[in-house]
């Protein structure tokens, strides 16, 4: 990504630590929040002292209403502080929730645009990519807003699902392939499905001498495949972001 001049600027907390915002952008039951909660889970397990927040706002369907969030910082300064947090949210999917979506969207400094690969919820990727498209496509062609694009459910036959390649044909149907630059580097086919059973099984091991450090935190090696490409979009939108931040402090 290059930088570019109307980067959203990131500010600091009433302690003086830099703040960044990550949505979760997508239709809803696309796996937005089981992503964040993945995200969360993990976080606990190996830097829990860099969990600061975790909320989820469901109706009684498990939709989310208004945005789910999550607050976690990484490192350590001298004063005990974390070097850096981010805030990780996720928007509400359905229709009616479109004045809610372009609110949490304000401020944000990287996006993650999760595709459900079901085939039959074409038209609601595509309505999806097309309302972000609206909101954000100056800064996403420009590099302003860093992003990636997270194609869930690929535990689906193949049969029903559509394919990394297929996500071009949504994108230019959505009418977003101008803007969303680079994109095929961009999309990481996971399975949210699959990363929980996994984080499951995981952590229903007897011993796990073998896979915590001494202080009882999950050595990273151990994280399953499956966890790890969840984790993956967020830990890379986080160094973009701190690029531009070292390029804004210069």
């Amino acid at each position: 990504m290059q930088a570019d001049a109307s980067f959203e600027v990131i500010k600091r907390d009433h302690q003086g630590v830099p703040v960044v915002k990550i949505v979760f952008w997508g239709p809803t039951l696309a796996g937005k929040t089981t992503a964040l909660t993945i995200t969360k889970v993990l976080k606990s397990l190996e830097d829990p002292e860099n969990v600061y927040k975790f909320l989820k706002l469901e109706d009684p369907t498990g939709r989310t209403l208004f945005f789910d969030q999550g607050i976690f910082g990484i490192g350590k300064t001298t004063a005990g502080l974390p070097i850096l947090k981010y805030h990780l949210f996720t928007v509400p999917g359905q229709e009616r929730h479109a004045g809610q979506r372009k609110v949490v969207l304000r401020g944000a400094h990287g996006l993650i645009v999760v595709v459900d690969s079901e085939k039959s919820r074409w038209e609601e990727n595509k309505n999806s990519l097309i309302e972000i498209n609206h909101l954000a496509g100056d800064k996403l062609a420009s590099g302003a807003l860093p992003y990636f694009i997270m194609l869930n459910k690929m535990d689906l036959p193949i049969e029903s699902r559509i394919s990394s390649i297929e996500v071009g044909k949504l994108l230019s149907e959505s009418g977003t392939t101008a803007n969303l630059r680079d994109a095929a580097v961009r999309i990481i086919e996971v399975s949210c499905l699959d990363a929980r059973d996994d984080l499951k099984n995981l952590l229903s091991k007897g011993n796990r001498t073998e896979i915590v450090d001494n202080s009882g935190k999950l050595k990273k090696e151990f994280r399953p495949q499956s966890v790890n490409r969840v984790i993956k979009p967020v830990e890379s939108l986080i160094r973009e972001i701190i690029i531009q931040m070292m390029k804004q402090q210069q």
